[in-house]
């Protein structure tokens, strides 16, 4: 945890954009017992069964991509496979234009991040506003004609409640799916630079669905988890946490604690913000890699790679020889 109260230029800033979405209907930033009244009617959404069931469809979208990519010896594996696999599975859960992903994409972006500085506040605000302001209309529509899609159940499981409220339940799943990106471009980096994971999948040695549970444990997660507020004076090793200093919990550091391996589960909180796409995200992880290294099971990295900045820093590209 890394104790902030004693940086000023924080003191009155938020730590992250999930801080600032809006207090009624937008989940990080609400708490029991309301904030129990909107999982309870999302969770049957978001159940492993659910998940399960779009693995058809990742299937047969990441086969399609491997098939586009197989007339090339290499290629860059985030604009050739993860961008694209990222906004067609994204979109077409959320019933959404594929047209509008860049916009949805980069409003995530900006609305989930770490915030640097106070200048930065009125920038996440807007991407917030931007982004209610999208799903509003989208909401409507799917009031009109519900399609069957996510946003539609969304729309279905949470009848009773404002159209600003579902709007802000929707829009931060839809928030949260941009993590899709990063997480799979990291994932492909990972394994092209490990053929003896690849070779073990492929001898039916070891699932896809281990490996993607394992990245998901060390190394493809964000770094940090949501800012907390220290309820009573506490002890970390040598250094005393006072009651009402804002914490900043380290996911990174709990994952690679040699003390003890770390939770399963430490990729997507715990308690009440559990994030509900977990087990859509195992799928979608495990299914993608499967695909691609099942296609291109001699995929290594052709060249360096230049990490970006980011909550979670991904390469610039992926440059890989396939064959």
């Amino acid at each position: 945890m890394a104790g902030v109260t004693e940086s000023g230029g924080l003191r009155k800033c938020p730590l992250t954009g999930a801080e600032m979405q809006s207090a009624d209907g937008g989940l990080l930033n609400m708490n029991p017992p309301l904030l129990r009244e909107y999982r309870q009617r999302i969770n049957c959404l978001f159940t492993r069964r659910a998940a399960a069931a779009t693995r058809p469809a990742i299937q047969a979208l990441a086969t399609d991509l491997c098939t586009s990519l197989g007339a090339h010896r290499a290629a860059d594996a985030i604009t050739g496979f993860a961008e694209p696999f990222t906004a067609e599975a994204v979109c077409g859960s959320m019933g959404i234009p594929q047209g509008d992903w860049e916009r949805v994409l980069e409003s995530s972006r900006v609305a989930f991040a770490v915030v640097p500085s106070a200048a930065a506040v009125s920038e996440v605000a807007a991407a917030w506003e931007d982004l209610y302001s999208y799903y509003e209309t989208i909401v409507a529509a799917k009031r009109a004609r519900p399609d069957g899609t996510l946003t539609s159940q969304m729309i279905g499981v949470l009848d009773g409640f404002t159209t600003s409220q579902v709007v802000h339940v929707v829009a931060t799943v839809s928030n949260g799916f941009g993590a899709v990106l990063p997480v799979l471009a990291t994932a492909l980096t990972e394994v092209a630079q490990q053929p003896q994971i690849i070779a073990a999948c492929l001898r039916g040695e070891r699932a896809w669905a281990s490996v993607a549970a394992h990245l998901l444990s060390y190394r493809t997660m964000f770094p940090v988890a949501l800012p907390r507020i220290a309820l009573a004076d506490t002890w970390l090793d040598s250094r005393l946490i006072r009651k009402g200093t804002v914490v900043l919990p380290s996911l990174i550091a709990a994952a690679h604690d040699p003390c003890c391996p770390p939770p399963g589960n430490i990729a997507f909180g715990a308690g009440p913000h559990f994030c509900p796409g977990a087990a859509l995200t195992r799928v979608w992880l495990a299914s993608a890699l499967a695909v691609f290294f099942g296609t291109f099971p001699a995929a290594r990295l052709a060249g360096g790679l230049e990490w970006q900045p980011g909550t979670l820093s991904v390469p610039r590209e992926i440059a890989l020889t396939l064959r």
